[in-house]
């Protein structure tokens, strides 16, 4: 049976249609490939972006040992008072005025003479003593509350920071104390 002509032409236009769908369909295939590469060339990236894979790990390996550093915290020991209404003179011995008191469990900043007869502390400001047996010292660490906590190392070799160094909450915490007493 013969087609008419307008069915051949509607046919031959489906067909025209259909080749050129997919010879366009075709060009883009080849334009989108990769270059021909080599083995070790990484077949994701274009060939302009080559990338050195030993510089890849060298980066990663550092990054890993950088977050596996540890925290460095601040320690400091300082004389934590283990009786009662213990009294904070002017200088060393009984002889010196009575500057104040302090009660169990407060803490000041250590100035000298931690392993001597009296201890040279920071009290509201201001160095002062008290008689060491009446103190522990203590290695404290100031926390991001800004309040001194006892600190308890992992390590038993650790050394306590130096102590002569001052810290203005230090003196505000020392203020609190004494005018709690």
């Amino acid at each position: 049976m013969l087609l008419d002509k307008k069915s051949r032409t509607s046919i031959m236009y489906g067909v025209i249609i259909c080749l050129s769908i997919a010879i366009i369909f075709c060009v883009i295939k080849i334009a989108t490939r990769p270059a021909v590469v080599n083995e070790d060339t990484n077949y994701y990236l274009p060939v302009k972006e080559k990338v050195d894979m030993n510089e890849i790990e060298l980066q990663v390996k550092e990054k890993e040992e950088s977050q596996a550093k540890t925290v460095q915290i601040d320690v400091h020991n300082r004389a934590r008072l283990i009786e009662d209404n213990v009294n904070i003179r002017s200088g060393p011995g009984t002889d010196y005025e009575r500057l104040g008191s302090a009660y169990k469990g407060y803490d000041f900043k250590i100035i000298s003479g931690e392993d001597s007869e009296w201890i040279k502390i920071e009290y509201d400001g201001k160095p002062a003593y008290v008689y060491s047996e009446y103190v522990e010292v203590v290695p404290m660490f100031l926390n991001d509350m800004g309040v001194y906590e006892e600190y308890v190392g992992l390590e038993t070799t650790s050394k306590p920071a130096d102590t002569s160094k001052s810290d203005e909450s230090e003196s505000e915490e020392s203020s609190e104390e004494s005018s709690e007493n």
